[in-house]
């Protein structure tokens, strides 16, 4: 029997939406300043993101940006 992996959906997601996937046992608003010190201090992602059009000041993410954050940061 061959079994698929789950990939994860690469859809529009809020920064806080993500954040809380990464890190569910903080609040919203911990968690999502986690997510941006994480995108921060990665500069191979930073600069990913900023060719997508991301600023830290955006709230939704685009699936492009999902996908880049997921790749530099590892599945949720």
């Amino acid at each position: 029997m061959e079994t698929q992996e789950m990939q994860f959906p690469y859809t529009s997601l809020t920064k806080t939406e993500l954040a809380q996937l990464y890190l569910p046992e903080f609040t919203a608003a911990v968690a999502r300043r986690k997510l941006n010190a994480w995108i921060v201090r990665n500069r191979q992602l930073t600069d990913c993101l900023q060719q997508t059009g991301y600023s830290s000041r955006l709230h939704l993410l685009t699936p492009a940006q999902v996908k880049y954050i997921v790749h530099y940061l590892g599945e949720p």
